[in-house]
């Protein structure tokens, strides 16, 4: 009987790319679903197994990862607010210690975890970054970088214990299929196509593929080597270029006004107000800012080397984000 490759967050931005690459390259997949998820029809019609279970659920997820061959770990919640929000511990950090530890004990043959960039220590900014970085001090992070780097401990500490397991850190991850969490970049850039965007920030990131992510982990799933970190970066990008690679679809006008980072720390306090009057997502957070003045050199030289990753599809992944705004409208 052939094991399956097995995908928890089967369903998120990331997550629904991957399935489909697994599928297209000829691999049986079961995807690890939340009770209810509204994309699991999506992964059905792809032919996929579907499995509901919480990763905070022990038996549930025991019978659910069982008899994997590989085993990709990209369930999480995302979010850059400061407020400290108990589920994201209990799913980022217990979740992830209750899949490497069952990875481990019914014999999975390689666990793929996600961590992120955001765990690496960006200073100094002026030298590249790479995987022999410092991980942040969990003190004084934002809760979603305090709830990686734990993650990422408590995944180490079952590979301590003999699981074969690798984890890849993606950069900021442009795609269309940001239907659980809407992040800042999207919304930066459907406020740009709804012709909405009267300023931009003057910092930028190192932006990534979805596509390009979903190929380094595939890649790292059988080159990679034990216990290794891997970053799966693109290339640093101002908003503003961003914004010009898409503009030959959309037509919109580049915003003239840059707002300084500094300044726009200033206005934090007002944004937090806003937010709490309407009720909605603050317009950006300390933790959006911290990454927009981040580490310009982030390398994925090691990825290049050993696993041959090439990113290369970013303008392929604004125009399906184009094309999502497309169908929204």
């Amino acid at each position: 009987m052939v094991k399956p490759d097995i995908v928890t967050g089967a369903t998120g931005q990331v997550g629904l790319e991957l399935c489909r690459a697994l599928v297209a390259a000829g691999r049986t997949v079961r995807a690890v679903v939340v009770p209810g998820d509204r994309i699991t029809p999506t992964l059905t019609q792809l032919g996929i197994e579907t499995v509901e279970a919480d990763v905070r659920d022990v038996p549930a997820l025991r019978d659910a990862i069982d008899g994997a061959a590989h085993l990709y770990h990209l369930a999480a919640i995302v979010s850059t607010t400061p407020r400290h929000d108990p589920r994201m511990w209990q799913v980022n950090v217990e979740g992830a210690r209750n899949v490497a530890t069952l990875a481990r004990t019914q014999g999975a043959q390689r666990l793929i975890y996600f961590s992120s960039i955001v765990v690496f220590e960006p200073d100094p900014t002026d030298q590249p970054l790479d995987e022999r970085r410092p991980r942040v001090p969990v003190a004084g992070a934002a809760p979603y970088v305090q709830s990686k780097i734990v993650g990422e401990q408590v995944v180490r500490e079952q590979i301590e214990l003999g699981l074969d397991a690798v984890i890849v850190h993606p950069t900021v991850v442009i795609g269309a299929n940001e239907v659980h969490h809407a992040g800042v970049v999207r919304n930066l850039l459907f406020r740009y196509f709804d012709r909405a965007l009267p300023a931009v920030f003057r910092g930028g990131f190192d932006a990534v593929a979805a596509a390009d992510v979903v190929q380094g982990a595939i890649a790292a799933a059988t080159a990679g080597h034990a216990g290794h970190s891997y970053i799966l970066s693109g290339q640093f990008h101002s908003i503003r270029d961003l914004l010009r690679r898409t503009r030959p679809w959309c037509g919109a006008p580049i915003p003239r006004v840059a707002i300084p980072i500094t300044l726009a720390r200033s206005g934090l306090p007002l944004v937090e107000i806003a937010a709490r009057l309407t009720g909605r997502p603050p317009a950006f957070t300390p933790e959006d800012l911290r990454q927009m003045v981040g580490n310009r050199q982030i390398s994925h030289a090691k990825a290049e080397h050993e696993l041959g990753y090439r990113p290369n599809g970013l303008d392929t992944a604004l125009r399906d984000v184009y094309e999502a705004w497309q169908r929204r409208t």
